[in-house]
């Protein structure tokens, strides 16, 4: 009879801690750029037909004269003696953005330290992880799942690095940039403004929680039960 209620007891608490953990309010993190916090510098080189107009820590204005050029900008977090930056936990990137008509479309870049490869004095060698953006006119809300984001191949041919089926790891962030994509027309001044750029994800600590609760149940249940074998 005690054994039975025991287990009852054990079974009910089990069934609440799930219960308590399907009620409990999804605990959103969120990570925002600032500004003073970040290093910034041009992307694009003149040379291959990108003229710039201005640059600022978060917004650009530039001109391409061919369409095989590029030109943005770099946001750099670790030169000013801080540490790389761990999304490995979040789900999306956020990106407030105000764009000229005539940006079509907006190439998002994270930077990553691979201790394999990465020189940490050359930004060329930093593991880039990128997604094309198609922008509209205006101020517009972007969001991109971190799962989007892809190395492309060149970086492991010039790396001699193995594709290990382009694993993307985010615990070490060193920088991001945003430039223009290849969809844009040259002779055409693009504009761009980052109202704000934010890592959101979702807390797994009530996950951890529930899964430390039931398995002292469980370590319970299965004492009790040697305890009345022997």
């Amino acid at each position: 009879m005690r054994k039975r209620y025991l287990r009852a007891v054990l079974l009910i608490s089990g069934i609440m801690g799930v219960i308590a953990y399907s009620l409990f309010p999804a605990q959103k993190e969120m990570e925002c750029l600032e500004k003073d916090s970040v290093n910034f510098y041009s992307y694009g080189n003149p040379t291959v037909g990108a003229a710039f107009l201005e640059v600022e820590p978060f917004a650009f204005k530039c001109r391409l004269s061919n369409e095989s050029g590029n030109c943005g900008v770099g946001l750099s977090f670790n030169e000013k003696g801080s540490d790389y930056k761990n999304w490995n936990l979040m789900d999306s990137l956020v990106l407030n953005l105000q764009s000229s008509e005539d940006f079509k479309e907006l190439i998002v870049q994270i930077l990553t330290y691979d201790a394999d490869y990465t020189d940490p004095d050359n930004r060329n060698t930093m593991k880039p992880a990128l997604k094309e953006l198609h922008l509209s006119p205006g101020t517009k809300r972007y969001s991109i799942a971190m799962e989007h984001f892809y190395t492309p191949d060149y970086w492991f041919e010039q790396q001699k690095a193995r594709n290990t089926h382009n694993a993307k790891r985010f615990s070490n962030v060193a920088g991001l940039e945003m430039f223009s994509g290849w969809k844009n027309q040259a002779g055409k001044p693009l504009e761009l403004k980052a109202e704000s750029i934010c890592a959101e994800g979702f807390s797994n600590t009530p996950f951890v929680v529930l899964v430390i609760y039931l398995s002292i149940l469980i370590a319970v249940a299965i004492s009790v039960r040697i305890k009345n074998n022997h």
